[in-house]
């Protein structure tokens, strides 16, 4: 049986989302849009990140933020991970599996409606990371932690639960970088870790260094991100983003960090723990009990 497909008119004649398509503008054009999604999937096949508001209320804000301070108080935070360590402000994470509105806010209706505008297919969260304080974390892309086959069926979402600033660490990012090479550590020439240990440290400053180089040398500007509350920056796979230099270390920056996968891909894995060439997948983040919308306790 012949195949036909036409790349122009079939946002799924590709593997790839369709605002990553090369085929984008020809997409577009033969998409029935509103001015306004027009606008919206041209800023983030061009950009790599969105800027919409969720119209989240001050009582629900409310309660995400409370949940986070007892969540502090149980001690069920990470300090900046084992060798995460460019602040000592606690990260708190998969907090969703014990905070209704943590979870929900992963469920936003506006928020999956873009999502899902925007990749054409069904989203699902699947990880969650809530900040007190900046985390002062070197620019980096997620595609380094999350990643599918194929690729780039993931995204990024982090919300403002106050105003986010350059006082208080807001976030960096490189509009455009999106688009630049994927790298992980096997097309770096580095050895498989098994676990996070002094090797994985060296693998991931390595890795740091490499997108310091890259920017430097695309001679790109870094630009921060400031959000109203109730805010969210949406971003695609390979974006480079990172925490702004705390300047006021008094000051808060209560955010929520959401990953999203998409529906239907042959694989989820953790890159920095898989060597793909030699067939090895860690899960995880990437198992059916780490999908939010269906978990169950």
């Amino acid at each position: 049986m012949e195949i036909i497909k036409n790349f122009k008119t079939d946002k799924n004649a590709l593997t790839l989302p369709w605002t990553e398509s090369p085929f984008f503008y020809d997409l577009l054009e033969s998409s029935n849009l509103t001015k306004e999604e027009r606008q919206m999937a041209i800023d983030f096949n061009k950009k790599g990140y969105l800027i919409i508001d969720l119209e989240l209320t001050d009582d629900f804000v409310d309660g995400v933020v409370k949940d986070m301070y007892d969540a502090v108080k149980r001690d069920s935070v990470t300090l900046q991970a084992e060798f995460y360590t460019y602040s000592d402000s606690p990260r708190i994470f998969e907090e969703w599996r014990n905070s209704d509105n943590i979870k929900n806010l992963c469920l936003n209706p506006k928020l999956i409606k873009t999502l899902e505008f925007l990749y054409n297919k069904e989203a699902f969260p699947f990880s969650t990371i809530n900040f007190i304080k900046g985390s002062n974390q070197p620019l980096h892309s997620d595609v380094i932690h999350f990643h599918t086959i194929p690729q780039l069926w993931m995204s990024g979402v982090w919300v403002a639960l106050e105003d986010t600033t350059t006082d208080n660490g807001t976030l960096n990012i490189v509009p455009g970088s999106h688009k630049w090479n994927i790298y992980d550590y096997q097309s770096l020439g580095l050895p498989h870790p098994d676990d996070y240990d002094d090797g994985e440290k060296n693998n991931y400053r390595i890795y740091e260094d490499l997108i310091k180089g890259l920017v430097e040398a695309n001679k790109v500007d870094v630009m921060p991100v400031s959000l109203k509350k109730g805010q969210a920056l949406i971003w695609s796979a390979n974006l480079l983003h990172g925490g702004m230099q705390i300047v006021d270390e008094n000051s808060t920056r209560l955010t929520q960090a959401i990953h999203y996968f998409y529906k239907d891909c042959t694989r989820y894995y953790h890159p920095m723990f898989s060597n793909i060439y030699e067939g090895n997948y860690a899960k995880k983040w990437c198992d059916e009990q780490s999908n939010i919308k269906t978990y169950k306790k």
